[in-house]
């Protein structure tokens, strides 16, 4: 059978303990478990309030990203990327990364990994520098 599931509407809950410390602001953030039939995978919708970004991390299996809302930021080996409702993004497994919302605004992303395999134990590199109040205008 089936499951379906929306992020249409739905803010989401708190950040679970275990996954505070991937975030910047995680009162600034909402997740939202969703349904994922793939082995070995999970699912999960994540609501950046306008300046919200992960830490940079790193997935041993990689992940998946879909933006469904508002106006995000990915960050990765090649230098900063303003990202918009539809766009996908596919970082490979062990690849340094970070993202969210942009300064002036909200975003959502759907995302899809292993659950729990994200490691925090990497350079925060430029994280503090690339992230100014215009970008994404």
């Amino acid at each position: 059978m089936d499951e379906f599931g929306t992020t249409a509407g739905v803010s989401g809950d708190p950040v679970p303990d275990q996954l505070r410390s991937l975030f910047n602001h995680p009162d600034n953030v909402r997740v939202q478990e969703l349904p994922c039939a793939l082995p070995g995978f999970g699912s999960l919708a994540v609501h950046f309030g306008a300046g919200a970004r992960t830490v940079p991390h790193q997935h041993h299996n990689g992940q998946h990203l879909v933006f469904v809302e508002g106006v995000g930021v990915v960050a990765d080996e090649d230098g900063v990327h303003v990202v918009r409702v539809g766009d996908v993004v596919s970082n490979p497994p062990g690849a340094w990364h970070w993202h969210g919302a942009t300064p002036g605004a909200a975003a959502t992303h759907v995302t899809f990994e292993a659950p729990g395999d994200f490691d925090l134990d990497v350079e925060r590199r430029d994280w503090d520098d690339t992230y100014g109040p215009d970008l994404g205008t």
